[in-house]
């Protein structure tokens, strides 16, 4: 009968730990929100604002007044101590990334980090959809009449964003 009871008490963890995979690690920082905490009220959102006021100068990210040393800026303007580099690298891949999400997507789905939040989950490192469980880039390939650059385009995104959010 004991062992009955070890097996049960076993048996009952697993739920709570399928969710814990689900859930983002304790200590990821969803840079998103950090985003919409600290800088969104002066500067919009974030690949708006990397679009619209950021270049990229041989793979650095330059401001329009802050050319040098834009992650130096950063650190000074609100986000000393938090998450600067992170920040920087967000920042860096919105303003190579054209608005796709924002255009062909959003009416349906949100922002791109509101999705991820919602309805993304990493499994074994691959992101997938937490309803269907399917993955990401098979669910894409197949969704709306996607051409397959434009999948893998999207998956990609995906990707990045869910990670951005703090999702591993």
């Amino acid at each position: 009968m004991n062992i009955v009871r070890a097996i049960a008490r076993g048996l009952a963890w697993i739920p709570f730990l399928l969710l814990a995979r689900a859930l983002p690690a304790a200590d990821a920082i969803d840079l998103h929100r950090l985003w919409d905490g600290r800088c969104a009220e002066c500067h919009g959102h974030s690949a708006e604002f990397a679009r619209a006021m950021l270049t990229v100068n041989e793979g650095r990210l330059e401001g329009r007044h802050h050319r040098d040393d834009l992650a130096t800026f950063l650190h000074n303007h609100y986000l000393a101590g938090s998450n600067v580099d992170e920040v920087y690298a967000m920042l860096l891949a919105q303003a190579l990334t054209p608005p796709r999400f924002a255009e062909q997507c959003r009416a349906c789905h949100g922002s791109a980090a509101e999705f991820a939040r919602d309805s993304l989950v990493f499994r074994d490192g691959v992101l997938h959809g937490r309803t269907s469980g399917e993955p990401v880039r098979e669910f894409l390939a197949g969704h709306r009449g996607l051409e397959d650059a434009d999948a893998a385009f999207f998956a990609e995104l995906l990707e990045r964003v869910a990670r951005e959010v703090g999702m591993r």
